[in-house]
């Protein structure tokens, strides 16, 4: 009889460490978990302040320059494309014919204003959500971007090798995406500017002032930009009356 009872202890003993082996090999798997969670965070955490500051200058860089294109091919071939330039102003004469005063015609230049504000809206809202097929761009424009990733709504790939500043690894690595969001409204403005030409003759120089607020998008960050584009309009010679007398030079002679 104590020979049986003993085999019993022995079994219900092996049975307790079994059961001791099974939470060990759980309490590892739960802590193999929880450390790769916590090398992922900071990983997360290293990229955000060491590797993204350096991402997102180059990302900027890129959407401010297809931004300030998109907004000159969406003024030049739809606003002023087939417009004559010469309606932007109205001039006034006296009785023998001789222009008093050059004045911006209030109309055209309103009109001008709304649809430069209306096709630069449209064409970078097409540019986000990847619709630039709809959009009428020069050949120049589409041989310089990759159409099917602007089909994606990505303007630019990064090679992620860039942020080492070395020239031969710059292009290795996985590429990071940039995409861009218009963030606000379209600023439209006329800026002119006077000088002088020749003899009482005033040449104008006419340009758009178009001011947009966007959001550039990579992984991890975001970041908000201004972009700003002065597209020349015309340049326009005003003639003036042509003094009876004129001296180039000053008479510096005190006799």
């Amino acid at each position: 009889m104590k020979n049986r009872i003993h085999l019993k202890k022995r079994k219900k003993y092996k049975l307790k460490m079994n059961k001791s082996k099974k939470i060990n090999k759980k309490e590892k798997i739960f802590l193999i978990l929880i450390l790769l969670f916590i090398s992922i965070i900071f990983c997360i955490s290293i990229i955000g302040k060491k590797i993204t500051p350096i991402l997102m200058i180059y990302a900027e860089k890129k959407a401010k320059s297809i931004a300030t294109v998109m907004i000159t091919e969406a003024v030049n071939n739809n606003v002023f494309k087939d417009m004559n330039k010469e309606e932007l102003f109205i001039q006034t004469k006296d009785k023998e014919g001789n222009i008093v005063s050059t004045d911006f015609n209030p109309i055209i230049v309103n009109t001008v204003l709304n649809k430069i504000t209306i096709y630069v809206q449209n064409y970078l809202e097409q540019l986000e959500s990847g619709g630039i097929e709809e959009l009428e761009l020069s050949s120049t424009i589409l041989s310089s971007y990759d159409l099917e990733k602007l089909k994606k709504g990505i303007i630019y790939e990064i090679p992620s090798g860039i942020v080492f500043r070395n020239s031969l690894i710059s292009n290795l690595g996985p590429k990071i995406p940039v995409k861009i969001n218009l963030n606000g409204d379209v600023i439209t403005d006329i800026n002119t500017e006077v000088m002088s030409y020749g003899i009482n003759n005033a040449l104008i120089k006419v340009s758009v002032n178009v001011k947009v607020y966007m959001q550039v998008i990579i992984p991890f960050k975001t970041k908000e930009i201004v972009v700003e584009a002065n597209i020349p309009v015309i340049m326009k010679l005003v003639e003036g009356n042509v003094p009876s007398y004129y001296y180039p030079y000053s008479n510096q002679n005190n006799n």
